[in-house]
């Protein structure tokens, strides 16, 4: 259970940027609503996209459902269209399929679409000064950097060659988006930062966390709020991972950036029990047939944001953090490689 008494109640006035949860709020769906709204969305998507990525289709439900809204293939399809411009003013490089949609929803809400495409090429072409390298992940980062901010860029560029010379097969371009994300601050200091996710990556394996990319951007994640070394929040995510699976949810890699998520939002155990009620729930559905792992990310999505729209914000950027993780994780998940790409993957991949 988590019960961290006295070290508890400081890690929540720590990491918890909210204040008390409102009781009785009706922003949020139950299970079964949710559920119902997830298939529905899910079915539209599927005859939308011929049923081809059962990924993509998944995340494009979630992202609908818990913005409380249906799917329509018709105005994400004109999004895409101006992403698919070859023209002058297009994005340096032609996005794989996942990325395409996932930034086409990203793009939907805009007011001004084509203002925020150029915002995005203009910050692209920052991060390329910086010196990173045309990629889709280098698009994926630009999302998250600061507006004209070529300082932004460079400090992102420092933290990414400092995580490169701490862990030089490891590091990938996977990690250009956490590194932009990580680096907003400018008090930050790359390397300092760039040590205490070593600390926190060798210190999960030592907790017996799986080596790799997944836990590397946990590692990560768990710098968001401060760069100094923390036991306690150590001890959180390790003990966060100990409920999942001691409530029968099997926790795979690639949920490991979402423990971080979970611990940053100073989940409690009620929401650990929300947590797995509803992965139970989906886990039931048939479309979840194939794509048991993904109700995991989708029930931890909708706990969180559950817990975030009926608590009273204190710190307003804190949880703009806590949404944008979610973005920043899945997009680095949907752009990832089918299999493991570094020499530490490719052991565990095989045992």
């Amino acid at each position: 259970m988590l019960e961290f008494t006295s070290e508890r109640l400081f890690f929540l006035k720590l990491f918890n940027p909210f204040g008390v949860e409102k009781e009785g709020s009706d922003f949020f769906m139950k299970d079964d609503q949710f559920i119902k709204a997830f298939i529905d969305n899910y079915n539209r998507i599927f005859n939308y996209t011929g049923g081809q990525d059962l990924q993509l289709m998944l995340s494009l439900a979630s992202k609908y459902t818990l913005a409380k809204r249906q799917f329509s293939g018709v105005a994400l399809e004109k999004v895409l269209e101006r992403i698919r411009n070859k023209g002058k003013n297009s994005l340096p490089v032609q996005l794989e399929l996942r990325t395409g949609y996932k930034l086409a929803y990203h793009l939907l809400w805009h007011e001004d679409m084509e203002k925020e495409v150029q915002n995005i090429i203009v910050k692209d072409g920052m991060l390329n000064q910086a010196r990173f390298k045309k990629s889709a992940h280098r698009i994926i980062g630009a999302l998250f950097l600061q507006q004209n901010q070529l300082e932004h860029a460079q400090r992102a560029k420092r933290l990414f060659d400092e995580m490169n010379r701490n862990q030089r097969i490891l590091t990938s371009k996977e990690d250009i988006p956490y590194a932009v994300f990580l680096t907003t601050d400018s008090n930050e200091q790359p390397k300092k930062q760039a040590d205490t996710i070593l600390k926190y990556y060798n210190d999960l394996r030592s907790n017996h966390f799986t080596m790799g990319n997944h836990l590397q951007a946990l590692a990560q994640i768990m710098t968001v709020y401060s760069s100094d070394y923390n036991k306690l929040l150590l001890q959180y995510v390790v003990k966060l991972r100990e409920e999942l699976l001691e409530r029968g949810v099997k926790v795979r890699k690639l949920h490991y950036p979402y423990l971080g998520v979970l611990a940053l939002a100073a989940t409690e155990e009620s929401k650990m029990d929300e947590i797995s009620s509803l992965y139970h729930h989906l886990i039931k559905e048939k479309i979840f047939n194939n794509g048991k792992d993904y109700a995991l990310i989708v029930a931890i999505q909708k706990i969180v944001k559950d817990a975030l729209e009926v608590q009273n914000l204190i710190d307003i950027t804190s949880l703009t953090n806590i949404i944008e993780l979610f973005d920043l994780v899945e997009f680095v998940l949907d752009i990832g490689p089918v299999f493991p790409s570094g020499i530490s993957e490719v052991i565990d991949f095989f045992n």
